[in-house]
């Protein structure tokens, strides 16, 4: 009997803990990119990834990610979306990886919309 509770409690607890999931888009499938703005969801992925590198007072390559001017003029020259993509001859970034599907598609429709603020 007690064997029997213990592989039912350990089933319990696997059950639990087997489908757990970082990543709400992977769970649910969903990308919000109906309103995309800077201050809402471009700086937020900037910040989260990019600002380690290329937000201190001597940022990496030169390059500053600080701030809506400066993320601005990454996307109009063509270096934000080249280094997300690893195209037109930019280097990957972040370095840890390609940013998932969900933020690429925010960032792209937050350059075709004007770069809202």
């Amino acid at each position: 009997m007690k064997s029997v509770i213990i592989a039912g409690a350990v089933l319990l607890l696997a059950s639990v803990t087997g489908c757990y999931y970082d990543n709400r888009q992977e769970l649910y499938g969903s990308c919000d990119s109906s309103n995309v703005t800077f201050a809402t969801t471009i700086e937020p992925i900037i910040n989260a990834n990019c600002v380690g590198c290329h937000g201190s007072s001597s940022p990496s390559a030169g390059i500053s990610l600080v701030g809506y001017d400066q993320v601005a003029l990454a996307a109009n020259n063509g270096r934000l979306v080249g280094t997300m993509n690893n195209t037109g001859g930019h280097m990957l970034m972040p370095p840890g990886g390609k940013l998932d599907n969900c933020k690429l598609n925010q960032v792209n429709k937050w350059i075709r919309n004007g770069l809202p603020k």
